[in-house]
């Protein structure tokens, strides 16, 4: 397998686990009477978003310095990225639940590490 398309795979693995994090917040954000547990939900839910769209982003490009360029700035993001699943897990009641978002969001980092 080439570089890219393993850079590829990295990719689509990254969206995948993003957008079933946000499946299951979203669910979430629309089922708690809380209304403060539900902005911070949304706020997690925004911050995910942001990373969707930039990875998204970076799938669509064609230079090579560019890639690297986003991808830096995307790996950069990790930090926030593990913050957001501890208040996840504090935020959703159903540990089941708070498990499987933290989940994703834990795959989505290790193919957003993997990116050159």
């Amino acid at each position: 397998m080439t570089q890219s398309q393993q850079q590829a795979l990295n990719i689509v693995g990254a969206v995948d686990a993003i957008r079933n994090a946000e499946n299951v917040l979203m669910a979430q954000i629309n089922a708690t009477a809380d209304m403060l547990a539900a902005i911070k939900l949304n706020q997690a839910y925004q911050h995910l978003d942001s990373v969707l769209g930039q990875i998204l982003h970076l799938q669509n490009t064609t230079d090579d310095q560019i890639f690297a360029s986003a991808a830096a700035s995307i790996k950069g993001q990790t930090t926030a990225l593990q913050s957001d699943e501890h208040t996840i897990q504090g935020l959703i009641n159903d540990v089941g639940t708070a498990k499987k978002v933290i989940g994703y969001v834990g795959q989505a980092l290790g193919f957003i590490s993997k990116l050159c």
